[in-house]
């Protein structure tokens, strides 16, 4: 490393709020919270007039939700000032009128359409200034793009280092980073920043053939692995007769970028001997926007920097806690390309305080169970996803991978499933047009002669080319709703 980049680093290091997190913290991300809200209540007179100068052991619900809708407004008046979409889109909301949660639905949504078709609309700092384009197609096909200013990656550099230090990386450990064939944005960049400038080690294998992923791990000597569930999954299904998986070290696997089954959940628990813990985020919000704790009753979200909502997608109404609709959220600190109230198409549900970790404040997002972009209808309008599949295939062992197509015969809608399998006998094969057919949207529509009997085609292991959020169910049908 050179001069120059230890000085930068040193800097880095001396602005991140994850190094002023006592050593004695419950659960040190959202202690990470609370010292970002008693920070601002501190240096702004608006905030401070509202809930006083506290302290970040004082800082509490009630405390943190002015700090958000603080937060909010400001953000407001920056993007009715810098963005050119907002300016327009906004320009008759007054900034000063949102005062509670409920004040919020007075603001338009914002639609991942809108920033596919304008991405430089949304910019609020001039290019020169962005240190960083990420872009993506999510599961829309149509392409969008993030800008991050170095504020804004110092941002998300800190919360992935409170997150790794309340999943309980140490000075000590190792992250092993597992994204291969990633290409929209590579989380390795930023995963391996934070890693450098908390003081963790790391490394990094964007190959996709396992050996050399087992091999690099191995060398490097990592305590912890982070990555796509799929890959990780494949991994510890073919390699796991090869190499003793439960003496390799591992600490705790984080799954990231993709939907985890809790089948696939247990599987690499019991092969790994260690607890996997889930993330869910968006190339538009960054990496680690909710994370579990060890309770793994919810994701832990980052509401220092997001303000996340739960409406109903049909209406645009908030839902209460608990019940499931759209999740929605507002970037509150973003510089280059804020957004306010972006609906994601994720199918969630939120849950207030406390949690069995210790964590007081910090609202929680019950796993997303769908996207509404990746839903599909099949017989009698019966709506289903990916993740419905990955849980009855994955309980079976000897599957890696699986890819379902839709076609429909006559006045049948047929579900052909094409399965990676280590065993590709009939007993095989029925268990799991058994296990699919048991699913309820299947078995009503099996009833109702909408459905034929699910079908199952066995391919060869390798056959199927692994490529990082492939698509699970692709809809043949001519005509559908």
């Amino acid at each position: 490393m050179s001069a120059w980049e230890t000085v930068k680093l040193a800097i880095v290091r001396r602005r991140l709020l994850a190094n002023r997190i006592p050593d004695d913290a419950v659960y040190p991300l959202e202690t990470w919270m609370a010292v970002k809200a008693a920070m601002t209540s501190k240096s702004e007179k608006e905030l401070r007039n509202i809930i006083g100068k506290k302290s970040y052991d004082e800082i509490g619900r009630k405390e943190f939700e002015e700090y958000q809708l603080f937060r909010f407004r400001e953000q407001l008046r920056y993007v009715k000032k810098e963005s050119p979409y907002y300016r327009e889109k906004l320009k008759d909301v007054r900034p000063e009128d949102i005062r509670t949660l409920e004040d919020l639905e007075k603001i338009p949504f914002t639609y991942p359409s809108d920033l596919a078709e304008q991405p430089m609309m949304f910019m609020a700092v001039s290019r020169t200034k962005t240190a960083k384009e990420f872009s993506t197609t999510g599961t829309t096909g149509k392409r969008k793009m993030i800008g991050y200013t170095t504020g804004d990656l110092i941002a998300k550099v800190d919360i992935i280092s409170s997150a790794l230090r309340s999943v309980g990386m140490k000075n000590d450990d190792v992250l092993h980073i597992m994204f291969p064939a990633v290409s929209a944005w590579d989380p390795s960049l930023m995963l391996a920043g934070a890693c450098k400038v908390a003081g963790y080690g790391s490394s990094t294998c964007s190959s996709s053939d396992i050996k050399e992923q087992i091999e690099v791990m191995k060398k490097s000597g990592a305590t912890h692995i982070i990555g796509l569930p799929s890959f990780i999954y494949r991994v510890t299904t073919l390699m796991g007769s090869e190499t003793n998986l439960l003496s390799s070290g591992i600490k705790k696997i984080i799954s990231t970028s993709e939907p985890l089954s809790e089948s696939m959940r247990a599987k690499l628990q019991n092969a790994w001997g260690c607890n996997v813990l889930d993330v869910w985020g968006m190339t538009e919000f960054g990496l680690a926007c909710a994370i579990e704790c060890d309770e793994r009753k919810g994701l832990h979200t980052d509401e220092a920097n997001l303000l996340f909502e739960v409406i109903d997608p049909d209406s645009g109404k908030r839902v209460p806690d608990g019940k499931l609709g759209e999740l929605v959220v507002t970037s509150l600190t973003a510089e280059a390309t804020p957004l306010i109230r972006y609906r994601t198409r994720d199918m969630a549900a939120m849950v207030s305080p406390p949690c069995g970790c210790g964590a007081k404040f910090n609202r929680k997002l019950l796993k997303p169970s769908g996207r509404m972009d990746l839903q599909f209808k099949v017989g009698m309008g019966y709506k289903i996803y990916p993740v419905m599949f990955d849980e009855c295939l994955f309980t079976n062992e000897n599957i890696i991978d699986y890819q379902m197509k839709i076609t429909k015969e006559g006045f049948k809608d047929v579900l052909t499933f094409e399965v990676e399998s280590k065993d590709q006998s009939e007993d095989t094969r029925n268990s799991i047009i058994d296990a699919i057919s048991r699913i309820m949207e299947i078995d009503d529509g099996i009833k109702d002669d909408l459905i034929d009997v699910p079908r199952v085609t066995f391919i060869d292991i390798g056959s199927m080319e692994y490529a990082a959020k492939a698509k699970k169910i692709i809809d043949l049908r001519n005509n559908f709703d």
